[in-house]
C-alpha cells in the first residue's frame, strides 16, 4: 500500500468524521431548539416566575435528568431564552430611525419596548428575570448591543448639548427611561382596562415629559 493510498485514506476518514461531528451538532442544536421552544411555550401559559426545568421536560417529551445534557439549570434555561429575546429587541430598536434627533430617538425606542413588550410578553419576562440575578460570566454581544443603544441616544444628547449633565449621566438618565418604559409596558396588563386606554393613549406624552425633563438643570428637590 503506498504513501499516497494511506493518506487518501486518512483524508477519508478524517471526512468521515468530520460529517458525523456535523450530524451530531446539528442534532444537539435542533434539540436545544425544542427544549426552549417548550419553555417559551411554559413562559406564555405560567409566567417567568413559574418556569419548571420539570414541566419543560415533559412539555419537550425529555425526562428530566435528560434535559441535563442540555441545559446545567433552569438559570442556564432563561440565560438562552434571554439572549434570543435581547437580539429580537435590538432588532427592534433598529428599526427605530438612526437620523432622529437624540431626544425624539430616545422617545421612539421607548414606543419600540412598550410595542416589543405587548407583542411579546414572554420574551420581556425573561429579560427582567435575567436581568435580576448576577451574571458571573461576561454579557453577551446582543446584551451589550441593547444596553449600547439605551445607555447610546442618552450621550450622545449630551454630547450634542441636547440633555443636560455630562457623559458620565448617561447610565442614569438610560436606566431611568428604561425603567419608566417598563412601568408603563407592565401597567397595559393590569386588569383595569379603562384606565390603562388612558395611559396607553399619553404614552408618548409621559416618555417626552421624562425626556424633556433631560434638558434642564433644575435640581430635582426645587
Amino acid at each position: 500500500m503506498t504513501r499516497e493510498h494511506h493518506e487518501r485514506h486518512a483524508a477519508r476518514r478524517a471526512e468521515h468524521h468530520e460529517r458525523r461531528e456535523q450530524r451530531r451538532e446539528r442534532r444537539h442544536s435542533q434539540t436545544r431548539e425544542d427544549i426552549l421552544e417548550a419553555a417559551r411555550e411554559v413562559l406564555l401559559e405560567r409566567g417567568a416566575a413559574d418556569l419548571s426545568l420539570r414541566e419543560i421536560a415533559r412539555r419537550a417529551d425529555f425526562s428530566p435528568a435528560a434535559l441535563y445534557k442540555y441545559f446545567d439549570s433552569k438559570d442556564d434555561v432563561i440565560k438562552a431564552l434571554a439572549e434570543s429575546a435581547m437580539a429580537a429587541l435590538v432588532d427592534a430598536f433598529a428599526a427605530v430611525p438612526a437620523e432622529l434627533p437624540p431626544d425624539r430617538r430616545a422617545v421612539e425606542l421607548g414606543l419600540a419596548y412598550i410595542a416589543f413588550a405587548r407583542e411579546n410578553p414572554e420574551d420581556v419576562g425573561v429579560i427582567e428575570m435575567h436581568e435580576s440575578t448576577a451574571h458571573p460570566h461576561p454579557l453577551t454581544t446582543d446584551h451589550l448591543a441593547l444596553e449600547g443603544t439605551v445607555i447610546g441616544v442618552f450621550r450622545e444628547g449630551i454630547d450634542a448639548g441636547v440633555f443636560t449633565g455630562d457623559s458620565q449621566d448617561a447610565d442614569i438618565m438610560a436606566y431611568g427611561a428604561w425603567a419608566l418604559v417598563q412601568g408603563l409596558a407592565r401597567f397595559e396588563q393590569q386588569q383595569r382596562p379603562v384606565l390603562a386606554d388612558r395611559v396607553r393613549s399619553r404614552r408618548r406624552e409621559l416618555l417626552t415629559i421624562y425626556v424633556n425633563g433631560l434638558k434642564t438643570d433644575w435640581p430635582a428637590e426645587g
